[in-house]
């Protein structure tokens, strides 16, 4: 596969080569590409929660991370079925601002 690059682009990919940062100029495209695929992910998982999403988009989320969505999902309802049943409440608003946090946070690597 070939890929053009506009020159600004170009020079980024030598200088992080030149710095050692990478080996190769492959390995920094891939590494780009990387990237946009979590940010994809996250897009994804973020229109998931808010709206709803097609079978054809849901299909482009790995397995392994739909799991761990409903997984965490199921653990908050559960959380607050338990909280609810003795006397607790969790607060709507900070759920949701803890949510965003770790959507916009960086995966574990």
């Amino acid at each position: 596969m070939n890929v053009s690059l506009a020159s600004a682009q170009e020079d980024f990919v030598r200088a992080q080569v030149a710095a050692g940062r990478y080996a190769s100029a492959s390995e920094v495209v891939r590494e780009g590409l990387r990237l946009l695929e979590e940010a994809e992910h996250r897009r994804l998982v973020e229109k998931w929660l808010y709206n709803d999403v097609k079978d054809e988009e849901l299909a482009l989320l790995p397995e392994e991370l739909r799991t761990r969505v409903k997984a965490y999902f199921r653990n908050l309802i559960e959380e607050g079925l338990r909280s609810a049943e003795e006397g607790g409440w969790i607060d709507g608003p900070k759920a949701m601002e803890k949510l965003r946090a770790e959507l916009k946070a960086p995966p574990d690597s």
